[in-house]
């Protein structure tokens, strides 16, 4: 088979970094291993964060990092017996925790994070039901202590240094837009422009239906990547063959196993994160909300299902779910809310993390015909738009800050 464009991994990036070289008239096929939106852009917090600019690692995790790595009741935690496949990306993360590097880490997020919506503005003009599926009622995070929303003032303030749309209110406020949060919040800080998916494979299979009808979707699990003078070709564990002209490696965090074939260094981690959802009887908020002493996001999702979504572990790739993350949220949430709605299921996904919180998009170093896109972190279902944007070519200033080159 040959293809001029072929991108490697189905989830949000993937898709739309193939519906944007679809656009341009490229002969393009997508490829997976599996189903589309089937791993992360499958379980994530199910929102459009345009506003989440502020990376992880910063100054603070100094102060923070034994509370933050000891036990499964943090927002970040280590799976110590596999601290080996991770220890080199771990030394990077703390490299980044400085002043220096976290402030330019964030401008470069708020740079991306401006491209959110319209990313996705002409992939939608194609999909109405994937657009059916998006809700724009913002994003809110709410504080049950003046501790902790005095702790977040440099964050708002720094925002709104960058331009983010951001309304600071109070207890009242709340209540008013939240009203099960009555008498649980002091304030919090709502962010207007946000917007959440209520099904998000569903979001992710629609955008691809264009590719699927046109027959560009096929399942394979590449394993081989060979460049040479006259082409690319790609090789499946079941030794079928794809000749490409360019190729675009969208794999989230199994993206290693064919960048290690080029000779581009990339610290990329695998970073576990949970959900769990609820199956409620009515309504129980309206957007987004994250009870940010927890770290948690309740997204409220199609069906009257609550999905939690939180909790980070360091970890494997084929580690299993670690209930006591899971049991963790639902104990959490069940004691924060008054929540008695029966658990209707649990998930585990893996997401790709580069050590200063900054995706890889680009042209790898070794080879400019194989583009890089991957290392999203929280922000690939943000991001996805703005990433084939990138990849298709537009804004090469941009570009160039998500570079392999940082590396060097």
């Amino acid at each position: 088979m040959e293809r001029r464009e072929v991108v490697v991994g189905a989830g949000v990036v993937g898709v739309s970094c193939a519906l944007w070289l679809r656009r341009q008239g490229h002969d393009v096929m997508l490829i997976d291993r599996a189903d589309i939106a089937g791993a992360a852009s499958f379980g994530n917090a199910a929102t459009l964060a345009d506003y989440a600019c502020t990376p992880i690692p910063q100054p603070r995790i100094w102060r923070d990092m034994p509370g933050l790595l000891f036990g499964v009741e943090s927002p970040l935690s280590i799976r110590w017996s596999r601290i080996g496949q991770f220890a080199g990306w771990l030394v990077a993360f703390l490299g980044q925790c400085n002043r220096r590097a976290f402030a330019a880490n964030t401008e470069v997020l708020a740079a991306i994070l401006q491209r959110t919506f319209d990313g996705y503005a002409p992939l939608l003009e194609d999909s109405p039901d994937a657009a059916s599926l998006i809700r724009r009622a913002g994003c809110l995070h709410a504080f049950r202590t003046e501790t902790a929303m005095q702790r977040a003032a440099a964050g708002i303030e720094m925002r709104a240094a960058l331009g983010v749309a951001q309304e600071v209110i109070g207890a009242a406020d709340v209540a008013r837009i939240e009203p099960v949060l009555e008498g649980r919040s002091v304030g919090g800080v709502l962010f207007p422009s946000a917007q959440h998916l209520v099904d998000l494979q569903g979001f992710v299979q629609a955008l691809a239906r264009p590719l699927i009808e046109e027959k560009r979707f096929a399942r394979m699990h590449v394993t081989t990547l060979e460049a040479n003078a006259r082409g690319i070709k790609l090789r499946s564990s079941d030794a079928r063959r794809i000749g490409t002209d360019k190729v675009v490696i969208a794999g989230g965090p199994w993206s290693p196993g064919l960048v290690a074939q080029l000779s581009d260094r990339i610290r990329l981690g695998a970073e576990r994160g949970y959900h769990v959802e609820f199956q409620l009887d009515k309504p129980l908020f309206s957007r987004p909300t994250c009870i940010v002493e927890s770290s948690f996001y309740v997204t409220p999702m199609r069906d009257l299902r609550l999905r939690v979504a939180g909790t980070i572990e360091l970890s494997g790739l084929a580690m299993p779910l670690n209930p006591a993350h899971t049991d963790f949220i639902e104990r959490s949430i069940r004691r924060n809310l008054q929540l008695r709605a029966p658990v209707s299921s649990k998930w585990i996904g893996v997401r790709p993390t580069m050590p200063d919180y900054l995706p890889v998009i680009g042209p790898s170093s070794a080879d400019p015909r194989v583009i890089y896109a991957f290392g999203h972190q929280h922000l690939g279902m943000t991001l996805g738009g703005a990433t084939g944007e990138l990849v298709d070519g537009k804004r090469p200033a941009l570009l160039e800050r998500f570079s392999v080159a940082r590396f060097k």
